[in-house]
């Protein structure tokens, strides 16, 4: 087969084959959402995973009973926050983690008890970066409450200007300086919105991923692989879209557990297929090499479905 043959038989094959209006996968009672996973009770959830009871959240993790929040990972009772981490009880975070009953605040960590503050760490009982006593914080912060949002915010965004600014924002990391809201990662480049990843570059989106490059919303356990659209579970694989427990595969569409596949499509619980077609692995050893041999040469990729 040639290479224009192969990707001229794929692309009539993902055009066949009916597409899911919305991937809500293994989750239960979850209405209006999209790209949700083991979520139960949420509403308006979108690229959203282990969440429950929550609504108007965006690309979070492990939420319990939180509203209006994106990019949160592992918090509860939160509201109206963006990217906080081990977040519990708190209103109006901006980037803080390990932190609990605190409202309005901007990069604070291991903390409690915070009102209005920026840049604090391991602090507690403080408004406006101003320390207090317990009973003091207590009192003053019921005034400080009914303020309007607007006039909380202004006294918040002056704090900010009195400290140097990063240019990216990143923790816990090795060797992983180029990129930005990367955390706990290792030999990273160019990653963005990364977490606990391992020798890997250009990736945007991507939790556990290692040794490989190009993806884009690599959802958890991707290993030596490349160029990957919301797909998990990986293994030495290429070119996969929207699959799950994919190993030693290429040009994937919307399949799940298939190992030794090429140019499939919707397939499932499946092993030495090439186009859909079934082969013995003496067959797809020999066909597949050569298609990809012919890819190879001919310098064709997704863009050539049409070929």
């Amino acid at each position: 087969m040639t290479a224009q043959g192969f990707f001229k038989e794929f692309g009539r094959l993902i055009r066949i084959y009916p597409k899911i209006p919305l991937k809500i996968t293994f989750s239960e009672n979850c209405k209006y959402s999209d790209q949700l996973a083991y979520c139960k009770s949420v509403q308006y959830g979108f690229d959203t995973a282990n969440c429950t009871s929550s609504i108007y959240i965006y690309d979070s993790y492990m939420c319990d009973s939180c509203q209006d929040c994106d990019y949160a990972v592992e918090s509860q009772l939160c509201y109206e926050s963006v990217d906080s981490f081990k977040a519990f009880n708190c209103d109006y975070l901006n980037y803080c983690d390990v932190i609990r009953d605190s409202a309005y605040c901007y990069r604070c960590s291991n903390a409690h008890d915070l009102f209005g503050c920026v840049y604090l760490d391991g602090k507690s009982f403080c408004i406006f970066n101003r320390q207090l006593t317990e009973a003091e914080y207590k009192e003053k912060v019921k005034k400080y409450k009914t303020w309007p949002y607007e006039k909380i915010m202004a006294v918040v965004e002056d704090l900010k200007k009195r400290y140097p600014m990063t240019q990216t924002i990143a923790a816990y990391n090795e060797n992983s300086e180029f990129g930005n809201y990367v955390h706990f990662s290792k030999n990273c480049y160019m990653s963005f919105d990364a977490a606990h990843d391992e020798n890997s570059a250009y990736l945007y989106d991507t939790f556990y991923t290692k040794n490989s490059m190009d993806m884009t919303y690599g959802e958890t356990n991707v290993d030596l692989s490349y160029e990957l659209i919301c797909s998990e579970n990986v293994f030495n694989s290429n070119y996969i879209y929207y699959s799950d427990k994919c190993v030693d595969s290429s040009y994937i569409f919307d399949c799940a557990d298939v190992k030794n596949c090429l140019g499939c499509v919707a397939l499932k619980h499946k092993q030495y297929c090439i186009l859909n077609r079934q082969f013995t692995k003496g067959e797809y050893e020999r066909k597949s090499l050569q298609i990809l041999r012919e890819l190879k040469n001919k310098n064709l990729g997704w863009a050539d479905l049409k070929a």
